[in-house]
């Protein structure tokens, strides 16, 4: 006879799960990911080390877990900012505002997942290059319909994606790498009108 989980029994390793992702969350930022074991994100959760491993295989599979809640976070406001929109250009501003508001809010988080771990864990670097390829295409369908009404030239709209979200990429793995800029979220406007020039967009 199989053992069924009761709803109290699951809430409590739900909560567990949560504990342990917080706690891997708070030791990575203030260690790093290549000084950060088991060991220290189960003391920092208050289990024991071989509980860990009930919940996941190893370090890697953690990260990667936070990777992707981090990208459905992320994904959400995406999806809420660009409703209250109706200019596609808007849009795409939306889209691009979000990611650097969600990664300055998550800077130390931003950094592991963008600059440490890609290098050690090629699982998850196959999964932030997917994050990156999704907000390429979802561009690429905002500057399909600028070009089709008028708004921009005609262009391959791919590699025009391609280079907007590169762009915004390369500035905030230079603002975790460098401080620079020293203001992420102030660097939001003049990288706009840079990328829009680039698009063929005029002032008007």
């Amino acid at each position: 006879m199989s053992y069924r989980k009761t709803k109290k029994v699951k809430e409590k390793l739900q909560s567990r799960r949560n504990a342990i992702l917080e706690a891997a969350k708070e030791v990575l930022a203030e260690e790093g990911y290549m000084n950060v074991g088991i060991k220290n994100i189960a003391e920092k959760a208050g289990i024991a080390t071989g509980t860990f491993y009930l919940y996941f295989a190893n370090k890697d599979k953690l990260v990667e877990t936070i990777a992707e809640e981090m990208y459905q976070k992320l994904l959400k406001r995406i999806k809420k900012e660009r409703a209250k929109h109706t200019l596609v250009i808007d849009k795409l501003q939306a889209s691009m505002k979000t990611c650097v508001q969600v990664f300055n809010e998550e800077q130390q988080l931003a950094k592991i997942l963008l600059i440490q771990a890609p290098g050690i864990s090629k699982i998850l670097n196959r999964k932030l290059i997917n994050i990156e390829k999704e907000l390429i295409l979802l561009s690429k369908i905002d500057l399909d319909e600028l070009v089709a009404e008028g708004s921009l030239p005609s262009q391959d709209t791919y590699i025009s994606a391609c280079a907007f979200v590169g762009t915004f990429r390369q500035v905030i793995i230079s603002w975790l790498r460098e401080g620079r800029p020293e203001n992420l979220e102030e660097s939001f406007d003049a990288l706009v009108e840079y990328n829009l020039r680039g698009l063929g967009k005029n002032g008007n």
